[in-house]
């Protein structure tokens, strides 16, 4: 194809819009719909246990928010490396990234719920602190106001959002274990990080700047469309660098707070990485799919080709062993150390039979078949089945958000298995997908899904792999 061909392909912007006989033009009319149906059974859920709803509308919201940090995290890295070929596939991520304007709005069910979700910040506050500074370690009238009730040794109590000496039958003398004195030290010096103003301060910073990143780059792109300056281009490549520094840093702020800190005596450096891992899986997942739908429905044509897809596949493919890699590295080093504050993480998850087999779930379901599903570059290659591998990997992302946050909603039970109490948890998920999904849809009706105009459309448009 000759640069003439290209440039009039790219001045054809209008053929790239999404007619109003399309699919995708209702598509968000569908999501606001599932969102409505969502609301409904979550508001049930809610009338039937306010706790339970608290944590399932939790994993909703992280389900939500890791498909907009992992789109996110597409769209810098193109920046990132100033690549070609993925020109015409990278405005589909930069839709999702612009839903990020939304997660602000779903986090607030969150915020009015913190003390459900977070109980131990009921002793950061006013007196709490000043007793827990002083205490000598001894029990004042049945509670525990030494703050280490918000340690490994409470795990089993923290839920009912008190201190309750329960945790330590042993009486007086068990307060002076060298282990009980290890959680005193360990929640002391977190008190500055774990009083809820701070936390609060936190959550602010962290969904502002992330969404404000989203927007900056969808903003430059469709820009670019409009005027073809290839400034738009120049400006984001210059600030993905502090962009992706930004990124990283806020994300994993509020996966400590928000998934680390619902057992905030655990402790992981890896924990973050391993939140950035799942969504970047979901991300590419999430991409390949719209763009397999976008060709599917005669948006794009060759614009889009089997060696786009290919490599999406690829990527998609290499998040998935890097996901899996991280994470069993955090269980084997957690194992191999026996550190009683970060093994609890996983004796949650072990103690009782069900919860195995959730453990077990996710490794199968989530890493072992869709690896050997999507291992082969045939199959990369193959649309439909590529597409299947896609949306496995999406759907069953829901059994990895169920093992983040559902084991504290009844940590002393196995998972807690009801009626409502599931369909809370699906209806939560619904709500919160649908808005954003309905965000995401509804923005795809004013743009190309393409970028027409940006400078390395060409290379894209002759995308061939050797």
């Amino acid at each position: 194809m000759t640069d003439h061909k290209h440039e009039d392909k790219a001045a054809a912007a209008g053929s790239y819009m999404i007619p109003a006989n399309n699919a995708w033009a209702h598509a968000w009319k569908m999501a606001a719909g599932v969102a409505v149906v969502g609301l409904a059974v979550a508001a049930a859920g809610y009338a039937a246990d306010p706790r339970r709803f608290a944590f399932s509308y939790l994993m909703g919201f992280w389900t939500v928010f890791t498909m907009a940090l992992g789109t996110t995290f597409f769209v810098l890295l193109q920046h990132l490396t100033s690549a070609g070929w993925s020109v015409t596939v990278r405005r589909a991520a930069e839709f999702f990234s612009a839903g990020m304007i939304v997660v602000p709005i779903l986090f607030i069910p969150n915020a009015l719920n913190y003390e459900t979700l977070l109980p131990w910040t009921k002793f950061f506050a006013g007196e709490h602190v000043a007793h827990a500074q002083e205490d000598d370690g001894h029990d004042h009238g049945g509670h525990d106001h030494t703050g280490h009730g918000v340690g490994a040794d409470h795990h089993r109590d923290a839920h009912a959002g008190h201190g309750h000496a329960a945790a330590h039958a042993g009486g007086h003398g068990e307060h002076h274990t060298p282990e009980h004195a290890l959680h005193e030290k360990i929640t002391k010096a977190k008190f500055w990080y774990l009083t809820p103003g701070f936390l609060a301060f936190r959550a602010v910073i962290t969904l502002i700047v992330l969404t404000l990143l989203a927007l900056r780059f969808f903003k430059n792109s469709t820009s670019q469309d409009k005027d073809g300056s290839p400034t738009w281009t120049v400006k984001s490549a210059r600030s993905a660098p502090v962009a992706t520094m930004l990124f990283a840093l806020t994300m994993t702020f509020l996966a400590f707070d928000w998934v680390m800190g619902l057992e905030p005596n655990w402790y992981s450096t890896m924990f973050g990485v391993r939140v950035f891992g799942s969504s970047a899986v979901l991300g590419l997942a999430l991409i390949l799919l719209t763009c397999l739908g976008f060709k599917r429905t005669g948006l794009v044509k060759d614009e889009i080709n089997v060696e786009h897809i290919h490599d999406l596949g690829k990527l998609m493919f290499g998040f998935l062993v890097f996901w899996a890699y991280v994470s069993f590295c955090e269980f084997m080093l957690i194992w191999y150390a026996a550190i009683p504050e970060e093994t609890a993480y996983y004796h949650r998850r072990w103690d009782f039979p069900a919860w195995q087999m959730v453990s077990i779930a996710v490794v199968v379901v989530k890493f072992i078949m869709p690896f050997f599903l999507i291992m082969s570059r045939n199959v990369k290659r193959n649309l439909g089945v590529i597409g299947f591998g896609a949306g496995w990997i999406a759907a069953l992302h829901l059994v990895e958000m169920y093992y983040w946050i559902m084991p504290y909603y009844a940590p002393d039970t196995d998972v807690p298995f009801s009626a409502m109490g599931m369909a809370t948890d699906v209806g939560c998920i619904l709500f919160c997908v649908g808005v954003y999904l309905a965000v995401v849809f509804k923005r795809m009706l004013n743009h190309p899904v393409i970028p027409v105009r940006d400078p390395r459309l060409s290379r894209a448009l002759d995308f061939v792999q050797v």
